[in-house]
């Protein structure tokens, strides 16, 4: 993909020591990464138009770019360094998440073990953009052109002038737009105890117990201020001054201010497990308590006088019963929500029957209550909770048959999920009731999904040197409610949309994998594998399933497959293992969609006209080598 370069790391460290009858490990990791990013989709015409003529979609030639090709990425272009011309990333990812975790697994006896675990991970990363993308300047092609971005920051482009704004500073140069990292810091640690009790040879017990606290820190900094010398940024009302400069925290939106995500989660689980010559059955019944926290850093901080609650920003001066309130006062906090605490359990139970060595047939059942993910509790628009915080619901059965043999091999599975207030993560946008030119979000519940399907998979050896492996998945997922959505905000506003029967988007509900794999010589091997994805339905916006288009199904993108190619050799040396592995996806470079929203360009319409996309990526390859000692 253009301008998607990519660096990367890995390092790993393991020390063990057994001590009379408990093992310890002691594991750490690391892999600090950073890549370019294609973050939009777009309509179909504008990657590419023969496509769109093969859809037999409407090509309108007069939009700015289009038919750039399937591996355009317009987030990046050339900026002159130290009179150079180098490659520089709008959107860059960036992130370190290195892990520590302390084991210790002891066996008490022959029928009692015990294993306890700690982890620690503090993490920082965080991805690039620019704050205003409507106003970057662009080369004849489409590429970002840095140097005319940084020359309309520094130059007045009405007067010719230096862009000098006196009522910041009579001489320093104002930033009219900038590069922006949101971050995304993270303190992570936890503790998980288990333990295993063999009554006899066939029954056991299992349980334990797990904790973990989340601190997830959130903001966007300045990150280059594209040749000027400072920028001006509001946001933050807690400063003295708006006049911002790199390394400053600043905020293109309420979503974007400078806030705390907190997460505290217990929970415990026990199993009862039954194995004999030919049943096998288990329950598990699990619960959680997770509670949720958000601090707000940019909104004025709050004073609390016990009659009243004062808000004081940085420049704020307030009197109240005869007494000066500043910034300076004593007794400031910063806007935070109470920790809401919400419950959840699981309850899990299956069996299977050998019908002889070689295979057996399983059922399982299950049916959680998942307490909400962070973005569904707390708006970070507003660093409140959402009116409205269900759990999901989600019944789950499933059945199957395996035979597992010398040189053959199947497994065949068939599953019904009922899948209740599935949500919308981070909620959905609906115009304001008080200003329909604004739009404030909600959550949706009651979004009910039925997923029915079944998966096949098999594996052959033929011989010495050759082996085949085959799958192919079936489902059918669909939404079943139609729902009227009361805004808590606004008593007298309801919403009413209807998606029963809508296939639920974003995942290709028909796929096939078939592979050959030939092995000339122990140390060397091929696969060639051929892949096929079909139904995969456009993801859409609930509220355009209104009136007449009640119901009404979403786009499905064309059917597509590829063709990889994977080999590998090892070579063995009296103290270690050379060994060399390398890939070609899609090696006959198809072109193909797979990602769509349907109602970009058209809200009411369900079609590829009115679809954006992604399309796949071509040929690729990747070649690695490694050592074993």
């Amino acid at each position: 993909m253009d301008g998607t370069q990519t660096e990367g790391f890995f390092g790993y460290l393991k020390l063990s020591k057994r001590f009379k009858n408990h093992l310890f490990t002691l594991s750490a990791f690391a892999a600090p990464q950073q890549h370019g990013q294609r973050s939009y989709s777009q309509p179909i015409q504008y990657w590419s138009a023969d496509e769109a003529l093969n859809l037999g979609l409407t090509i309108d030639s007069s939009q700015n770019y289009y038919n750039q090709g399937v591996q355009f990425n317009q987030h990046w272009g050339y900026r002159t360094i130290d009179g150079k011309k180098e490659v520089f990333n709008e959107r860059l990812n960036y992130y370190t998440k290195p892990q520590i975790t302390l084991k210790d697994f002891w066996k008490v006896n022959d029928k009692l073990s015990i294993s306890n675990l700690a982890y620690l991970s503090i993490a920082s990363g965080g991805g690039t953009r620019i704050f205003n993308s409507s106003s970057l300047q662009r080369d004849s092609i489409g590429l970002i052109d840095w140097d005319r971005v940084i020359e309309d920051n520094q130059v007045n482009s009405l007067f010719g002038t230096p862009n000098v704004d006196a009522a910041y500073h009579p001489t320093l140069i104002k930033s009219n737009n900038v590069l922006l990292a949101s971050v995304n810091k993270h303190f992570w640690v936890g503790y998980l105890g288990q333990f295993n009790y063999e009554f006899t040879e066939k029954v056991s017990f299992s349980g334990g117990i797990d904790y973990r606290f989340y601190k997830g820190e959130h903001y966007q900094e300045i990150k280059d201020l594209l040749g000027g010398d400072y920028f001006v940024s509001t946001a933050n009302q807690n400063s003295s001054t708006a006049m911002m400069v790199e390394g400053d925290k600043v905020a293109k939106n309420a979503y974007n201010a400078y806030r705390d995500g907190l997460v505290n989660w217990i929970g415990s689980f026990g199993q009862m497990e039954y194995t004999g010559d030919k049943w096998s059955t288990f329950i598990n019944v699990s619960g959680i308590i997770n509670s949720y926290k958000g601090i707000d850093y940019f909104q004025k901080r709050e004073l609390d006088l016990g009659d009243t609650i004062l808000q004081i920003g940085a420049n704020d001066t307030i009197n109240y019963n005869g007494e000066e309130y500043t910034s300076n006062s004593s007794g400031l906090t910063n806007v935070q929500t109470d920790w809401k605490t919400i419950p959840g359990f699981t309850f899990k139970s299956g069996a299977s029957y050998a019908v002889n060595d070689h295979s057996n047939v399983f059922m399982n059942i299950g049916y959680l209550s998942r307490t909400p993910q962070f973005s569904n509790v707390i708006d970070n628009n507003t660093n409140t909770f959402f009116k409205e915080i269900v759990n999901e619901k989600i019944l789950a059965l499933e059945g199957g048959y395996n035979l597992a043999g010398k040189a053959f091999g199947i497994n065949l599975n068939g599953y019904l999920t009922n899948w209740k207030n599935k949500p919308f993560p981070y909620g959905v946008s609906v115009p304001d009731p008080q200003d329909p030119t604004e739009t404030i979000r909600i959550n949706i519940n009651g979004m009910d999904a039925i997923h029915i399907g079944g998966e096949f998979d098999l594996a052959w050896k033929i011989n010495k040197i050759f082996s085949t492996e085959l799958m192919f998945s079936y489902g059918d997922w669909f939404w079943n409610s139609s729902k009227t959505v009361f805004i808590p905000q606004y008593d007298s506003l309801e919403i009413s949309f209807d998606a029963k029967g809508v296939h639920v988007g974003d995942a290709a509900q028909t796929a096939l994998s078939a592979a050959l794999r030939i092995q000339p010589l122990k140390q060397l091997y091929f696969k060639i594998q051929y892949q096929f994805f079909d139904r995969y339905y456009a993801n859409f916006d609930p509220f355009s399933l209104q009136g007449e288009n009640g119901g009404r199904e979403s786009w499905m993108i064309p059917s597509y497959s590829m063709v990889n190619l994977f080999a590998g050799y090892r070579y063995k040396f009296k103290s270690f293992v050379l060994f060399c592995n390398g890939n070609i996806t899609n090696m006959l470079n198809n072109i193909f969609i797979t990602d769509a929203r349907n109602n970009y360009n058209d809200p009411f319409n369900f079609d590829a006209q009115s679809a954006n996309v992604m399309f796949g990526q071509g040929f690729r390859f990747n070649v690695s080598l490694g050592i074993q000692f």
